[in-house]
């Protein structure tokens, strides 16, 4: 399957888009462009070559903080004291017809290499997710997150095991 990655617009269809998750579909469907439009949150959406209207998954990023006192201890080290600045995966989801293609982990790798980017231009140590889920949590420790023990289905991934991965 031939897929593209775009920013969120009005010319896909985002009602018919079904996770399985209800709020992750309304989330798409009421909220995405509203976001996108007030600066809250940029939704990228997967689709095909063949249909560039059906939405096969997206994610949801924004800037965000985390305190260093929350990341896990061997983040901690030689980091200064006050919070630490991030990229947040917000939301991430797959319609139920795409499962399984590898389509989630597609939009990861492109949610990753969107924070490297942004990371030579604007302050940013590494990546949070919020797992919505211990399944969703299961995806993410595969890519080398790391859970927050305060919040373990909050992960982190810094953004030196991005670079260093692509070294390889």
């Amino acid at each position: 399957m031939d897929i593209l990655i775009n920013l969120l617009d009005s010319t896909v269809d985002r009602n018919n888009f079904d996770c399985g998750i209800e709020n992750l579909n309304q989330y798409l469907a009421r909220y995405a462009l509203q976001n996108d439009k007030k600066s809250i949150g940029k939704t990228f959406v997967a689709v095909s070559h063949e249909n560039r209207k059906k939405v096969l998954g997206y994610y949801t990023v924004s800037m965000a903080q985390v305190e260093l006192q929350d990341l896990p201890r061997e983040m901690q080290k030689g980091l200064p004291r006050y919070p630490v600045p991030a990229m947040r995966i917000g939301r991430l989801a797959i319609d139920l017809s795409a499962q399984g293609k590898g389509i989630g982990s597609f939009l990861l790798r492109d949610a990753l290499l969107r924070a490297l980017s942004l990371s030579s231009e604007v302050g940013t140590h590494c990546v949070l997710v919020d797992a919505i889920d211990e399944n969703a949590k299961r995806f993410y420790l595969r890519y080398g997150f790391m859970a927050f023990e305060t919040h373990p289905l909050t992960l982190v991934l810094p953004l030196k095991t991005i670079a260093d991965s692509l070294k390889r």
